[in-house]
Formats: C-alpha cells, sequence, structure tokens
C-alpha cells in the first residue's frame, strides 16, 4: 500500500536526523552496547509498577537522536520474569546477564525494581571472578534487616555477600530520609557513602576524582535508582525522596563516571512510569542511558 510504512521513531521527515530506534538491532548477536530488560518489581515495599518501565524507557531511547558515533547497539529483548518467584527470576537474570556480556561491550540493564542490579552484578560475578566494584546513585543506602519478608532495600547488603571484595560505594544518599542505624549498618559492611550534602560540598568533580582513584582497575558495575534525582525532576520512581540531584547534575554524573570507568555493566532501575508525570521520568532514563555509554569514546 503506497502509504503504509513500517513503524518509525520520528515523524519529522529529516533523513539526516537519524534515531536510535532506526539502528538498533534485534536479537541474540553480538555487537557494542547491548540493551536487556528486566521487567519484575516483585520486591517493591511502596510503590509498584517498575516492571512497565522497560517498555516505556525503550520508547523514548529509541525515539531520541543517534548521537554514538558507529556504535552498534543491540536489543538483546527482556529476561523472560516469572511473577511470584523471585528467586528463579533473578537466577534467569544472572545467566541471562552474564551470556550477554560474552556478546557486547557494554550491557545496559533496564529494570524493573533495584533488584534487578542485584542480579545483574550476580551476572557479572559469573564473569569477572575478582577485582570488582559497585558503584550506586541512590536516595538510600539499601541495607535494611527485615525481621520476615522480601524488600529492595536489602540488595546493598546482598551484593557484599555476593563479592565480599568488592568495592562499593552509594552517591546521593539523603541522611534526613533514612533511619539511623542504616548509616551504622553501612559503615560495619565497608560501603562508602557519599551523601547529597557531601557531593554539594566537594563538588562533581571532586567526588568523581575520589572514586576513580579508590576503584583503579578495577571492573565496574554502574547502577542508577532514579530516586537519587529530586522528584520535582523524576516523579516516577519507587520511593521518592526531596532534596536530590537535577536533571542535568544526574546526567553529567553518569558521564563522568561511564566515561572514565567504562562499566561493563549499567543498569538502571526503580523507574515506576504509574506514577511519572509526562513521562518525565523516563525521558529522562533514556537520556541517561546515551549519556552512559561510553563505547565510542575509546
Amino acid at each position: 500500500m503506497r502509504f503504509v510504512r513500517e513503524p518509525m521513531y520520528k515523524f519529522i521527515k529529516d533523513p539526516s536526523d537519524v534515531r536510535v530506534g532506526e539502528v538498533v538491532r534485534r536479537g541474540w548477536i553480538s555487537g557494542d552496547v547491548g540493551i536487556l530488560g528486566v521487567p519484575w518489581d516483585g520486591a517493591v515495599g511502596t510503590r509498584p509498577g517498575s516492571r512497565l518501565a522497560p517498555s516505556r524507557v525503550r520508547s523514548w531511547l529509541y525515539s531520541s537522536p543517534y548521537i554514538l558515533g558507529n556504535t552498534s547497539i543491540i536489543d538483546l529483548g527482556d529476561v523472560d520474569v516469572v511473577v511470584g518467584d523471585h528467586n528463579e527470576t533473578w537466577h534467569r537474570v544472572e545467566e541471562t546477564v552474564s551470556e550477554a556480556l560474552g556478546l557486547v561491550r557494554e550491557l545496559v540493564v533496564i529494570g524493573g525494581d533495584s533488584t534487578s542490579s542485584y542480579a545483574a552484578f550476580r551476572g557479572l560475578k559469573r564473569v569477572v571472578n575478582d577485582g570488582l566494584a559497585y558503584i550506586l546513585l541512590d536516595a538510600h543506602p539499601d541495607v535494611r534487616i527485615v525481621t520476615e519478608g522480601l524488600t529492595s532495600g536489602q540488595v546493598i547488603r546482598w551484593i557484599k555477600d555476593v563479592d565480599p571484595n568488592a568495592y562499593i560505594v552509594i552517591i546521593g544518599v539523603r541522611t534526613y530520609s533514612n533511619a539511623p542505624y542504616l548509616f551504622n549498618e553501612a559503615r560495619k559492611l565497608g560501603i562508602n557513602i557519599y551523601t547529597i550534602d557531601q557531593v554539594d560540598s566537594m563538588g562533581i568533580n571532586a567526588v568523581v576524582n575520589e572514586i576513580t582513584s579508590s576503584i583503579g582497575n578495577r571492573i565496574v558495575h554502574l547502577s542508577i535508582n532514579l530516586d537519587v534525582v529530586d522528584p520535582a525532576f523524576a516523579p516516577g520512581v519507587n520511593s521518592p525522596s526531596p532534596g536530590g540531584f537535577t536533571s542535568r547534575e544526574v546526567i553529567r554524573l553518569i558521564r563522568e563516571l561511564s566515561t572514565r570507568l567504562t562499566p561493563r555493566v549499567f543498569d538502571v532501575v526503580e523507574v515506576t512510569p504509574p506514577f511519572d508525570i509526562n513521562d518525565v521520568t523516563s525521558m529522562l532514563a533514556s537520556a541517561i542511558i546515551i549519556n552512559a555509554v561510553w563505547v565510542h569514546k575509546v
């Protein structure tokens, strides 16, 4: 039919304005950057809905201008999660991530709640036995002690169990949004924390320089929980906390960390579309992903 075309990622007919969705390839194939979705939010204790984020974030990512040089992007699909079974789901994420790392130089994981990041770290650990670093941007330390039940607020404690020797640092934690005992627990576990106030005092460059120096030549997993951003800029998250980064600050921070540390795994978690306003959180997540891609810079 003359007036029918393939689904497109843009409406303005400018052939020089190439969008990510026009160059992405799909399948279990090799490339520079892999995109993997984890539509899972079975450990959320507050606002559910992050299982819907992989498809929503992709829609904005693939309509973004392609500014990544000749970087090849592969959409590897979504992990086939099992609703109601967190252990099987995490096992599937772990196995999928470990195999995907054999196909791509940088793996981008779109969660899902933050247990998606924990399971992805398990996958990285399969591939890199020692010398790992886990960098998290988050409003919370995620080292809770609970008497029963499942919560994503324990993921840092679990990551420490997976690799007791991993260097772990959390950036952007709010002192006024967390129980005081959590900071004591983080210290006991050897977790390095930069509160949002410390980042304000030191400046982004100084924080990045200090972390880069501490990590050295370790293999990096970089993760961002979107609640690290102020709710004014990212309202659609699981556990919003006022006083966070602006959009511009967090994009800059991710860009600097990714460029200097070249993470093997980068993930974005806790985007919660049902609580978003005009898709601004999903839109920000897509911009963060674009800025987290380092392959074309080295």
